[in-house]
């Protein structure tokens, strides 16, 4: 038994070292900071404005939507003061709510107050504390130089908010009540009502009861910072004398303190303004091609809001563009853009149809010894996009009657190039359909019909082209980087229903 006592205890010290030299090992395989790639997350920039309206400048911080860089579309504009402290979080706040399609994407630009704070955001001097009366010049300077600045260099919509808090939330209501057609919006988070013995109060009451035709957001929130903020008086005021056409809201939040509501103020505010924006794009119903001067190309919108507008010349439609009120007619080629609008003037997501005349392609002459399938030529690489397969060499080559990729050596990066002819039975217009992951191309003669290339999950593409009847020349590109992998081609007309085009009517020749 003593035995056996000692060799259990023998074990248990031996384990008991191995342990440790095992969590010695383990923390040396831990790599420390500087062995790594450090990269700085970016919330957006910031530039000195110099401003002949304050004498001065002013440091101005923006943050631009992720699509930005990569479109052409325009964008709303949030501004707010305060930015010393409100950046980084009305940052995360925006992107969080337009990363899901709560709110659309928008620019960010954001106003440095800094030791000028009181001065310039307060309306009136106060005599006791001799501080205020500064808000009316920054108001000048956002209208009159910000503001511009901001619609020169950046592209962006007609809807403007204007959010702050604290004494922010004083000037954005001064702002309110002054200029209340400089922005569309007004985001205020426990405004110091109680400022200069609540001069604001009385103004707003004055202002509201003489503004029936308002046509703004009104945005106000508090914190558990009890009745002598004034913010409650405030939302009475808006219950007793809120004209018809302001819409407003009032949530209070017990459980912030009055440095945290400006958070939880943008959050809420910005998903209120936004209640009836919706994300879906426009629908088009066509029916026709133009083929010749002779044809006729009708075009109905389909829109979740009954304000629609459009223009015809390329450029994205506003609030003032032409209203959609029944189907198109198009005789000759046309870019039409149309942007639904929701609530007051919010613009939705704007969308293109571009009406043009479609190719019109003669077939390939003195073909001969024409089979079934199509050529092959399998390739290696890492790609982001199609290469010019042209001018690389081939790992492999052969003919297939399919574009099941079963060639392939291996499943991530590699692409693959098919040639051969279509067999078209009547002239007509056909619709191509290219459905791939990752990017494809489909090419008829020296055509592009379709264009689906990039990095991307499966996705299908959709191009026209009118074909006459006979064998024409034909190319199917694509590449594959990493994950899944697919592609297939299908076609349509008057005669052929939607189907993937069949084996017998894909050739090749061996000359």
């Amino acid at each position: 038994m003593k035995t056996q006592l000692c060799v259990v205890w023998i074990l248990t010290i031996t384990l008991a070292i191995g342990q440790v030299k095992s969590k010695e090992t383990l923390k040396e395989n831990i790599p420390t900071l500087d062995q790594m790639k450090i990269e700085p997350v970016n919330f957006g920039y910031s530039f000195k404005l110099h401003s002949k309206v304050l004498h001065d400048e002013r440091t101005i911080m923006v943050s631009l939507p992720d699509d930005y860089e990569k479109s052409t579309k325009r964008y709303p504009v949030f501004y707010m003061v305060d930015a010393q402290w409100n950046f980084k979080g009305t940052t995360q706040s925006i992107q969080a709510l337009s990363s899901n399609n709560v709110i659309p994407q928008m620019i960010y630009i954001a106003i440095h107050t800094g030791d000028n704070r009181e001065y310039d955001l307060l309306p009136t001097r106060n005599d006791q504390s001799k501080t205020g009366g500064g808000a009316d010049t920054l108001i000048r300077f956002i209208k009159e130089e910000l503001i511009p600045f901001v619609e020169k260099n950046y592209r962006t919509s007609a809807f403007r908010i204007l959010s702050g808090a604290s004494y922010g939330g004083v000037f954005v209501m001064h702002t309110f009540l002054t200029e209340p057609k400089l922005f569309n919006a007004y985001l205020s988070a426990s405004p110091s009502m109680w400022w200069d013995y609540r001069v604001m109060l009385k103004r707003t009451e004055d202002f509201l009861l003489t503004n029936p035709n308002l046509q703004n957001y009104l945005y106000i929130a508090v914190a558990n910072e009890g009745l002598g903020m004034g913010v409650n008086a405030l939302a009475n005021l808006l219950t007793n004398n809120s004209p018809k056409g302001l819409k407003w809201k009032f949530d209070q939040y017990p459980e912030e303190i009055h440095n945290t509501v400006s958070y939880k103020g943008t959050y809420d505010g910005l998903k209120f303004v936004f209640s009836e924006w919706l994300s879906e794009p426009v629908n088009f119903e066509m029916k026709g091609d133009l083929v010749s001067s002779k044809d006729t190309v009708i075009a109905k919108v389909n829109s979740y809001s009954k304000i629609v507008r459009y223009t015809l010349d390329g450029s994205e439609p506003t609030v003032n563009s032409l209203l959609y009120e029944k189907p198109f007619v198009f005789t000759k080629p046309v870019i039409l853009k149309i942007t639904p609008f929701y609530g007051y003037g919010i613009p939705g997501n704007c969308d293109s149809l571009i009406v043009n005349y479609l190719p019109v392609l003669t077939p390939e002459i003195g073909i001969s010894d024409l089979k079934n399938g199509l050529k092959y030529f399998y390739y290696e690489g890492d790609w982001d996009k199609l290469p010019d397969y042209r001018m690389l060499t081939p790992v492999k080559t052969g003919t297939t009657n399919s574009f099941t990729m079963n060639e392939r050596l291996k499943d991530n990066n590699f692409g693959m190039r098919y040639t051969g002819y279509i067999d078209i039975q009547k002239d007509n217009v056909y619709s191509f359909y290219l459905s791939s992951d990752d990017g494809s191309r489909l090419l008829i003669g020296d055509t592009l019909v379709v264009n689906n290339d990039g990095l991307h999950d499966v996705g299908e593409k959709k191009g026209k082209i009118y074909l006459k009847k006979g064998y024409h020349r034909m190319a199917v590109l694509f590449f594959q980087k990493g994950g899944g992998f697919a592609i297939s081609l299908e076609y349509e007309s008057s005669d052929i229903p939607k189907q993937k085009v069949p084996g017998s009517a894909l050739l090749y020749s061996e000359k």
